[in-house]
Parts: structure tokens; sequence; C-alpha cells
């Protein structure tokens, strides 16, 4: 490809082109000037054009016809205000931009764009120039360069955007630079023709000055005519052993400019004026050789030394310990010439210097650097003889140091870290050999408002930290998990999942941000809170324990202990009134629930309080109230639930319109509670999830998963007895239906005509949860003695056998539901405990008599069982004509269009065929149970002879073996049987 084959290509620039120059200009002065410079890369010929910011398209025009001969297109990001190219005329900075030189190496491309993605903040423009990578981060509002300081401040911040990104310095010098234009050939040869193109662009990612803040150099914290000069007698603060080791041995190739730079700084911190350090730091430069001639490498050098003391001076760097203790490198010279001339002789016998001698020789030459002591060690060796080696001087040396340290640290020295708040961001400041060294943590602050305690019914307690965040007049509040603060990352992604993207973290400083958010927090106020209703012991005893109120066996308690539930839940919590306006309440409350399922709803109401004490065999029963739109179920449903706060028809805790986990999840600080979901609707409540969660349910399990790292999460099962309520109920599950009491509510007329009953409980509604509270305290004395649980056991045990008795002489064989028995065992035993309670109270007429419908719920989950909805199917398809059976095994008779053969009829049998009978029910009523599944139910149930072996019998069909379900006539019921 040549140089402008580039131009042959279709050109998109008027769409590309026009949005990045809308992203850089387009709120500024349109009466300000953008320079383009165009370039000739071989001939250097310079020619320039100017355009307002909104009228560039002619200008264009001009720049592309140029492109075309060979020029290469640069523009300056910062507009003038003039027509002038110097940094004195630049009238604003609308960016910060950074070029990444990759040398056309496919590996420092892929390097580059990396860093771009993750530096933070992130660029807003990327521009592949087709030597390596331009971006651009836009400002909010652009930074106005009215005068030399404000400058040289955008200078600055192009510096150390570009330091830290790497970037190359030649083209960020100050706000008179240029940068490649989009949709223009970079005419370079070595670049054979690359166009410049825009990769990535994101106008909407702007960001104010402040963020940039931590790219400006730290102020010093004094002037150059404030520096200590009083450390040596010729007015220098003495140069560190780095620059000395340099002035010694050079520096390696590669690293000898960058080497000199360093130096040179040394020099101008130490209050060496420029040309003293020139004329020691130039000579070691030439010494050092390189490929240029001596005089080019002169006129380096000095550029570098004049740009090294253009920059403002640091303090220096800290002294040695020995040196700050009033021991001078000369002195551990003069001291161990001292010692070599005292020992050194010629004569035959030579002596040794003691220990106390070579002690105070080694202590002496702690100030020396590592260099310098292998020296003198050297030379201590020589008149020490065969007693000391070198390991042992060493091990010396470095404990005079020591020693030297630890001096020097009893005097009170500045903690070596902290962190700051600085400017509205988190600032970590560390003590090093180079000075104090600054970097920026983060852009927003963080602090710990308080340390949260959540304990659960079982005593145990989770931490979690209330954040306040701040972000550039932004704040909000944000409850982390303590764990979250034992792993930066995790925290880090919690916080910007939870508040936002801005909320992130400096590049490389992300160890820093736990410490820093407590390191500004101080020592946080410390409460305990409770996450659930319902019982815990304290100190031993057993309480009940909700919002606002608490109650134990001695009554409400003084000071409640603090009871936080999700938002969706502020509805609960007992209320404190007397006893009297408690059954007040209980009274009018039981004049509105239908005659016929008072009892069975008032014990379940209060089921939820004695629930736990219950023996582990004993079931979670739930209730669903089935009626009309305007039966009032969820008036009922309301007042039920009032038993345990506040509740009105239209404020449910929870709906089966949530998703499954949100109700559960919810049910969960519920421990001993009612728990009340309204509107039970097929359209949006789906089966399979309906169903795991009761079944899940009344087992008190919760929903599994795992964690990032493969283990089981904790669960958190619902908790909550649960009331629902829905114009239909789940059909078709025999398992579903028998784990809870379906109820159905008769129209709200014929029970309270003119509502006048719902009026006068509706004025007490409020008191409703204190009946509870009493029947709380009451139930707290019988588990503090160890009486209830007892009681509860016998009453169960005795409930189940009773209704055992009972289902049999009524229904007989197919009386087979064990679960049902012990859920109305259950209510029925807790029906008993409340009139113990009222009676007890001398009120005993409160409660209406017990009634039951067993015998109807029964019942109805045998009609929800597969092989009775199978058979009732088939009597219907029978009944209609839609299938058949023959009566001649041999000649069987031809069914009429439109009629399927399922079987024979033979005596007292009936002979099925199983995949045909199924596949024709099927299409009428759809089956969730295999053919093979109903045929063991239909064997359980009496109806199905089985073979030796399988369910099925053989028989000949005109002449062909064929496999049967072998049924008893009776099991249709009394249906009329067709027989073709």
């Amino acid at each position: 490809m040549t140089q402008l084959d580039s131009f042959d290509k279709p050109d998109s620039a008027p769409r590309s082109r026009s949005a990045f120059w809308e992203a850089l200009y387009g709120a500024i002065d349109p009466q300000l000037w953008i320079e383009l410079r165009c370039i000739h890369p071989l001939t250097g010929e310079v020619k320039r054009l100017w355009a307002h910011p909104h009228k560039s398209s002619p200008v264009f025009a001009k720049a592309d016809a140029l492109n075309r001969e060979g020029y290469a297109i640069y523009f300056a990001p910062c507009p003038r205000t003039r027509q002038k190219g110097d940094a004195d005329s630049a009238a604003l900075l609308p960016a910060l931009w950074v070029d990444l030189d990759c040398d056309d190496d496919p590996a420092q491309r892929e390097q580059a764009l990396s860093r771009l993605h993750a530096f933070t903040p992130a660029p807003s423009l990327i521009l592949d120039s087709g030597g390596g990578w331009h971006a651009y981060y836009l400002l909010t509002e652009p930074l106005p360069l009215t005068d030399h300081t404000t400058r040289q401040r955008a200078a600055a911040l192009l510096k150390g955007l570009s330091a830290a990104l790497g970037a190359d310095p030649e083209y960020v010098k100050s706000v008179a630079s240029l940068m490649r234009l989009p949709e223009t050939v970079n005419t370079k040869p070595e670049r054979k023709g690359a166009r410049v193109q825009i990769r990535e662009c994101n106008p909407g990612h702007r960001y104010p000055v402040a963020a940039f803040a931590w790219l400006e150099p730290s102020l010093p914290s004094r002037t150059p005519a404030m520096i200590d000069r009083s450390s040596w007698n010729d007015g220098h603060t003495p140069l560190p052993q780095v620059t000395l080791a340099y002035l010694a041995h050079g520096a390696s190739n590669g690293s000898r400019n960058q080497a000199l730079f360093a130096a040179a700084c040394q020099f101008r911190d130490a209050a060496y004026p420029q040309p003293e350090a020139e004329t020691q730091l130039i000579p070691r430069y030439l010494a050092d050789g390189g490929d240029e001639t001596p005089a080019v490498r002169e006129r380096e050098a000095r550029a570098t030394i004049t740009s090294a003391y253009q920059r403002t001076p640091r303090d220096p760097l800290p002294q040695s310990p020995s040196l700050s203790s009033g021991i001078l490198p000369s002195e551990g010279l003069s001291q161990v010439d001292t010692l070599v001339s005292q020992f050194t002789n010629s004569g035959a016998r030579r002596e040794h210097p003691t220990a106390a001698q070579v002690a105070a020789a080694v202590s002496t030459c702690a100030s020396l650097d590592p260099i310098q002591w292998a020296v003198e060690r050297k030379r201590i060796k020589s008149v020490c003889g065969e007693d000391y080696r070198l390991s042992d001087l060493d091990r010396m040396y470095r404990q005079a140091q020591r020693d030297v340290m630890r001096t020097q640290g009893g005097t009170g020295m500045p903690a070596s870290e902290r962190y700051l708040e600085v400017e509205g961001g988190m600032v970590y400041e560390r003590q090093t050999e180079r000075g104090l060294l600054k970097q920026g943590v983060a852009a927003w602050t963080a602090q710990v408002r308080e340390w949260i305690s959540q304990v659960n019914d079982e005593g145990q307690a989770e931490h979690v930290m209330r954040l306040d965040l701040r972000h550039t007049g932004r704040a909000m509040t944000l409850d982390v998990p303590s764990e979250l603060f034992g792993d930066a990352n995790a925290l880090q992604r919690f916080i910007a999942a939870q508040a936002g993207g801005i909320y992130t973290v400096r590049a490389g400083m992300s160890k820093h941000l736990v410490p820093a958010i407590l390191a500004l927090s101080g020592e946080p106020p410390q409460r305990t809170t409770y996450r659930f209703v319902g019982w815990t012991q304290r100190d031993g005893k057993w309480v009940y324990v909700s919002p606002q109120v608490s109650i134990s066996a001695q009554g409400y308690l003084a000071q409640p202990p603090e009871v936080e539930l999700e938002p969706r839940l502020h509805d609960y919590g007992l209320s404190q009134a007397s006893w009297e306006a408690g059954l007040n309440a209980f009274l009018n409350m039981g004049a509105v629930l239908p005659t016929r399922l008072a009892p069975t709803l008032l014990a379940f109401a209060l089921l939820p309080v004695v629930q736990r004490f219950f023996p582990a065999a004993a079931p979670r029963p739930a209730v669903h109230l089935v009626g009309t739109s305007g039966s009032g179920k969820s008036e009922i449903a309301a007042l039920l639930s009032s038993f345990y706060g506040t509740f009105t028809r239209d404020t449910p805790p929870a709906q089966w319109g949530d998703t499954v986990n949100t109700v559960e999840t919810l049910g969960h600080a519920l421990a001993d509670a009612l728990y009340w979901v309204d509107d039970y609707k097929t359209c949006y409540a789906d089966e399979r999830a309906f169903t795991r969660f009761l079944q899940s349910y009344s087992r008190s399990m919760g929903r599994g998963r795992l964690t990032r790292e493969a283990k089981l999460r904790p669960e958190r099962p619902c908790r909550g007895l649960l009331l629902s309520t829905g114009e239909t109920t789940i059909e078709g599950e025999a398992s579903v239906i028998s784990r809870m009491l379906v109820l159905e509510i008769p129209p709200w007329e014929q029970r309270d005509p003119g509502g006048k009953a719902l009026a006068q409980a509706e004025r007490v509604r409020d008191h409703i949860a204190a009946f509870t509270a009493h029947f709380a305290a009451w139930v707290a004395s019988w588990v503090d003695s160890g009486q209830l649980v007892k009681e509860l056991a016998k009453g169960f045990e005795s409930s189940v056998q009773g209704y055992r008795d009972k289902l049999n002489a009524v229904l007989g064989r197919r009386a087979n539901s064990g679960r049902m028995i012990q859920n109305w065992a259950v209510l029925v035993t807790v029906y008993r405990l409340l009139r113990q309670f009222l009676e007890a109270q001398g009120a005993e007429e409160a409660l209406p008599p017990w009634q039951d419908a067993i015998v109807q719920t029964v019942q109805a989950v045998q009609q929800e069982r597969a092989g009775q909805v199978f058979m009732d199917t088939l009597g219907q398809l029978l009944a209609s004509g839609q299938v058949m059976f023959a009566t001649d095994m041999r000649h069987p008779e031809t069914p009429p269009p439109g009629t399927t053969l399922i079987g024979y009829l033979e005596g007292e049998y009936l002979y099925l065929l199983p995949d045909v009978t199924y596949l024709a029910v099927n299409r009428v009523q759809a089956l969730k149970f295999s053919a093979a599944a109903i045929g063991a139910q239909l064997k359980e149930e009496g109806w199905l002879i089985p073979g030796t072996n399988t369910l099925t019998v053989q028989r000949r069909i005109q002449g062909i073996t064929t496999r049967f379900w072998q049924l008893k006539v009776s099991c249709l019921a009394g249906e009329t049987v067709s027989e073709g």
C-alpha cells in the first residue's frame, strides 16, 4: 500500500470527524480559533489553517486536499484567542490528552490499549493514530487559561497524565501541543498510509478538573530559600548515596538519561547551583559513552540538567540515621584509620585489636553506604587476623545501623503513613527516602457512620457497616456486609454495583480502600439490632420481639431491643394496650369472619406464637383463602395479619406477582408471625416455582444457592406462617393442596350485609396486636416453666389419632392423607391452647365453638390425585362419545368416525390400552404424571388388578398378544360405558 492508497477507500470523515469535533468544541465560544497545522514529513514545509469551531467544513476540505499531497494534518486541541500558535494565545483547555507511541509493535499496541481501558477515569475518545493511540478525557467545564499560572497547571496535568499512562512526553509539553486530526492519513513513510481513525467515541464521559488533581505534582512544603543549609560547612545539604554512587560508577546503557535527570534533581534539591551541578554531572555523563559525538552528548546533558533545574525544588532526601545522630562519614573513616595505623607494623610479632576496639570502629561506620563499608570492612579485617570473619563484621555493621535507627526512632518521628481527606477525595500519604509521597486512593470519600450487629433468633450476629459515600456534591448511604472489608476487590465491586460506576478506585490503589475508609471513620458507634419478628432468649428467658414493642412472661419490656425489618415489612409490630382493649378488638374481629371458618382462621392466626414449640414431626400448614372478587378475602387476610401489626386490604407484605425468591426472602424475617401473600393468579404465578416454594416452605428449607467460590450460601427459608389469597388455586397437584388448607370464602353480603361488623372492627383494628402481646406473655410463662412443650406434644398426638379415626369411619380405606390429618391436628391443638388462655382470663365465651372441614379438604386432595383425575376425565370422554370400549376381543367392533377405541369390556372388568388411553385423556386434561405413575396410583386405590410382575396383563386380540390395564368396572363410579 502506498501512503495515499487510503484515499481510495470510502470516506466516513464527515460523520466521524464531526462527532469528534462536536464532542471537543460543541459548547465553546464560536469566536475562538482552532489551528490546523499541515507539515510535510519529507520537506518539513509547514502550512497553517485557521477555523472557527462551528465553521470548520471549508478548512477541513483544504486540509484533506493537503493531506492527499502528502502533508500530515495536526490540530491544536486548545482553542486560541487569536491566530497565533503559541501557548500565550491558548484560551481554554477542553480536554486532557495523551499520545501513546507503539513503534509499530502489535504487542505494544495491545499493552497500551489495555492501559487505557484499565485507567480510571475511562477515556472519552480513543483514536488509532497509525503508530499508536491518542486518548482524550473530556472536561465537564473547559478550564480557562487566563494567565501563566493556569497554563502551567494545565501543562502539569497533561504531563502527569502522560506519566501515569506511560505516554509520549514530547506531545504533551504545553497547551500549545498538536495532535493528529481524525480521518486523515498518517503520511510518515514508515506508517504505510495508515489512516487516523476514531476507535471509541463516548462524549458522555466527561469529568471535572478535580478528578485529575492527583496528577499534579505536590506543592513543596518550603521554598528553595527556606532549605536548611546548616548541615554542612559548604552550605549544601548532603547528597543521597544513590547520587554519590552514580557519580562514582555512572549508569548502564538504556538508563543514562534517566539517571542524569535524577541526579540533577538531587543536586537541585540539595541547593547546589546549576553551574556547580554541571561541573560534576556533565563529565560523568560523557564518561558513560554513547553513539553520539561528545559535543552532542554535552548539549543533551546541559539540556537535561536545565530541565531539572526549571522544576520546583523538593525537600532534600532524609539524612542517613547516623548523620542525624551526629556521626559524620569522616568521623567513621578517621576511627578506622586510627585502628589500622595502631595495629599495623613490620615487626615479627603482630598484635590484634580487642573486641571492644573493633566494635567501636565498626559502630562509627554505621553512616557509610554498602559500597563504602565494603572498603572499610576490608581494612578492618586486615588488622583483626583470623579472630573475625567478614560475616562477623557485617553483622556488627548491621547491628550498629539498627542501634542508630532505634535511637532516632525514640525522638518522636512522625507516623510513616496515613490517610487524609483532600478536596473531596481520599489520599494516601507516606514518608519515603525521597520525601513525602502522596497518592490518590479515590476521587470520593467514605466513612463508617455506624457498626450494626444484626442478631438472629438463635443469638448469632451478622455485622453490617453503614457507609456514608460522598462524590462531587452527591451523597448516599450504603449498608455493606462486614466480610467485604476483608476483600478490597469485593468491596470495590459491591460499592460500584450499589452506588454507581463513579465510585471507583484509582488504578493500583485497591489495597488502600479499606484502610482509608477505616482511618477516616475513627471509632464508629456500634449498635445491636434484631432482624426478625418472633421469639428469642435473653438472659435465659423467652422474649417475643417486634418493632417498638417486645414482651416476656413479666409483660411489656421497658427498654425493648431495636428491631429493623425490610421496608416492605414496616407494618409489623405488636401494640401496647390493656387486656380489655385487646379482648374487645378480638371479639369485634371474630364477628367479621365467616361463622363456619372462624375457629379455624383464629387458630391459624395465633399458630405462629406457638409453632416453634410444637414437636418436630408437626407440619407447618399454610392457608389459602379462595373467593370471587369482592368476597372480602383480602379484608379477612388483613384482619388476621393485624394480630402482628397494622394492616389494611391494600397493604399486603407481599403478593404472588413478586418473584418467588422475593416472597421467600421477605418471609425469612417473620420467624414467628403470620405472612400474608396476596392475589394468586396463574397468569403470573408460575406453577413450577409455586410448587417448589410450597414444598420448601413445608420443610423449612430455603432455595439452595452457591457462592462465587462454589460453596453453599446460608439458606434463608420462608419462616412466616403463610396466609395466601386468590380467586383460584393450583390444580392437579395433590402434593401442594395437601400442604395448604384451601378455604372458600362466601360472598361478603351473605355474612355481613352493609359491612356493619367490618366498620366496628376497623375502629379497634390497632388493638388486635395487643391481644397477641398478652397471649405471647402467657405462652412465655408456660415455656419458661417447661410445661408448654409437653402440653403441645400430648395434644398434637391425641388430635392426630382422633382425626385418623374420624376419617377411617367416614371415608374408610380412601382416608389416605396423613399430611392433612397433621395440619388439622396442629390447628385444633392451638384452638385448645387458646381456649385455656381465655379461660384463665375469664373470657372463654369470646372463642366460637370448634368447627373443621377435614373431610371436605381430604376429599378435595383425593380429587386432585393423578389417578382420580385420570378416571374422571376418562368418564367424561366416554360420556361424550369421543372414546369407546369394544365388547368382543375376538371380533371387536369398528369404532365410528371420530371415536377412539381405548379398550375392551368383558364381564366385570375393563381392559384399557394404557398408552392409547393416556394420550386420549392427556389431550383433554394435561397430566403431570407418566402413564406408569398413573397406573401405580390406580393400583394403590385398588382399581387396577396388576399382572404377576407388572401393572399390565396380556390378552390376545385378533391373534395378537397385547398388554392391558385390567380395571374393575366399578372404578368408573356409575358412569355409562359405551359398548360401541
